[in-house]
C-alpha cells in the first residue's frame, strides 16, 4: 500500500447542534463555543480519515449564506 499526503485549501460546511445558540445567532454567540465546534469537527475527521490528519490552523464562523 502506498501512503500519500495531501495538503488542500479547503472549507467545510457543518451543523452541529449547540445548546444556548438560537436560530439567528451572532458570530460573537457562535466563537463563545469554539472548543466545542473544534471537537466536533475533530471527531469527524477522525471517521472520515483514521489513517490521520493534521491541522495547521483553524478558523471559524457563521455560514452568511444560510441568513
Amino acid at each position: 500500500m502506498t501512503h500519500i499526503q495531501i495538503a488542500p485549501n479547503v472549507e467545510f460546511k457543518m451543523d452541529i447542534d449547540i445548546g444556548d445558540i438560537t436560530d439567528n445567532p451572532r458570530d460573537y454567540d457562535l466563537q463563545q463555543h469554539k472548543a466545542e465546534i473544534y471537537a466536533e469537527f475533530e471527531q469527524r475527521l477522525k471517521k472520515a480519515f483514521p489513517e490521520g490528519f493534521r491541522i495547521d490552523t483553524f478558523e471559524f464562523g457563521l455560514d452568511l449564506s444560510k441568513y
